[in-house]
């Protein structure tokens, strides 16, 4: 019996082992200059390989740094005689001013997996000004120090509205731009899951509610009492107060994580104060429990102005402005001995995030009597206007002059195809006695044909005999 020959068995495994290691993916965090001038970028650049994934999430800010844009680029590299895919990521920072900074470690989640970095010193020259190789280090920050820099708080665009006025309610952290402690949000997952209880905790039990999804969290710069802040925005959503109660906002947390010189993360908290808004009720006025409320313009647009009895033609009444849109209805128009007009159809619209937007009901109007009409008599819109305090109309301004003779309850005279056709009595049944004359003619002609072959048959038989 051969003994089996180890050195084939290592060879392959070592073959699967290169293998396997060689389809891992290759993460690198790079940093650019550490020593700038005013006019140059600072960046951080990380490199992926051998994955076709490149999920980064959210670089850091950086104190005495504006974030700037990231570029983002897809090349190939040839390792062990194989292309494999290249990603760059690079997010640049505009130093503010010069001086020395630290750049505390930060972690990066990339393609689902975390990858911390190292801290660094940056140093930016003063104008005309040497550059020191070594800044000074910075120490570590106490938590009271983080909270003086860095708060949570949530506001409103109106601090009073009226019962069905809709206002803007945002949650909002921001951070000083002189702060020097490394903060960060927590992992997605834990943020998704404060920011839904966030909501449930904000919603009021006696309002209507349109949540505005925020899919990318942002610095904006911002300036609070003269002082420099970053306003990082996680919760914002519309709502429409259903009566007069005052609204409560009360006080919420959002856990945020300090990271550490050692790349420890330290759990810290930032509290709002309670919000309080007051719902004012509506004046009174026979709909007042029907109307919409906001600031609304009419727009309106017509096919023509000048048409035949009988002949349809498209009319457009368009609301445009700020207000709840789902409330908005013109309800049905009836026929009368001027016009007939068919169920509009109804078109809503609005930016994701946007508060103003638009309701379009197009109509399609059949005249039947000539003469100038005034389309006000059919088309009116009552709400309660905001911006006046007060109960409004919309009122079409337009008017049509029709021609052509008296259209009654018959449709015969009509050349448009949607003539009468709510007119039809569709339980009637209509008898066709031109198709049955035609019916019973075809099946004598049937007959007279059977008749003949059959005589002509019978004679050529006849004859045989």
């Amino acid at each position: 019996m051969k003994r089996p020959n180890l050195h084939i068995f290592f060879s392959i495994f070592m073959f699967f082992s290169i293998s396997i290691f060689a389809q891992e993916e290759e993460v690198k965090i790079e940093f650019g200059k550490k020593i700038l001038s005013l006019e140059e970028n600072f960046t951080i650049k990380v490199t992926i390989k051998n994955s076709e994934k490149w999920e980064v999430s959210q670089f850091p800010v950086i104190q005495g740094f504006t974030k700037g844009s990231k570029q983002v680029s897809h090349t190939q590299s040839v390792q062990n005689g194989k292309k494999i895919p290249v990603h760059t990521l690079t997010q640049s920072y505009t130093p503010t001013k010069g001086g020395s900074y630290r750049v505390p470690s930060f972690t990066l989640t990339i393609n689902e997996k975390d990858y911390a970095s190292e801290a660094i010193l940056v140093a930016v020259a003063f104008p005309k000004e040497d550059i020191e190789e070594t800044p000074p280090p910075i120490e570590e920050v106490s938590i009271e120090q983080v909270k003086s820099n860095a708060f949570l708080s949530v506001s409103t665009d109106k601090k009073q509205v009226f019962v069905g006025e809709g206002f803007r309610l945002t949650l909002t952290f921001y951070l000083a731009e002189n702060n020097t402690a490394n903060i960060q949000f927590t992992d997605d997952k834990d943020l998704n899951a404060q920011i839904d209880a966030i909501a449930k905790k904000y919603k009021p039990a006696d309002c209507l509610e349109e949540r505005i999804m925020i899919t990318q969290i942002n610095a904006v710069p911002t300036n609070i009492n003269g002082k420099k802040f970053s306003g990082y925005k996680v919760f914002e959503a519309m709502f429409y107060p259903l009566n007069s109660k005052p609204l409560e906002f009360p006080t919420i947390d959002l856990k945020m994580n300090l990271v550490r010189n050692n790349n420890t993360k330290e759990s810290i908290n930032f509290s709002t104060k309670p919000l309080i808004i007051n719902s004012l009720d509506l004046p009174e006025h026979p709909l007042k429990d029907k109307v919409s409320v906001g600031d609304f313009y009419l727009f309106e647009q017509i096919e023509t102005r000048k048409i035949r009895t009988g002949k349809t033609f498209n009319y457009i009444f368009k609301i445009v402005g700020n207000g709840n849109f789902s409330t908005i209805n013109l309800g049905n128009i009836p026929n009368d001995s001027h016009f007939d007009f068919f169920q509009p159809t109804v078109k809503e619209s609005r930016q994701s995030g946007q508060v103003k937007g638009e309701k379009e009901f197009r109509y399609r109007i059949m005249p039947k009597d000539s003469g100038q009409q005034n389309l006000a008599n059919y088309f009116s819109w009552v709400f309660f206007n905001t911006k006046k305090q007060e109960y409004d109309t919309l009122k079409s301004r337009l008017k049509v002059i029709v021609s052509g003779k008296t259209i009654e309850d018959e449709a015969a005279d009509s050349e448009d195809i949607y003539a009468g056709i709510d007119k039809l009595d569709t339980t009637k049944i209509i008898t066709n006695y031109q198709e049955i004359v035609k019916n019973l003619a075809n099946v004598v002609i049937f007959l007279i044909l059977i008749g003949t072959i059959f005589l002509f048959d019978f004679r050529r038989k006849k004859r045989k005999q």
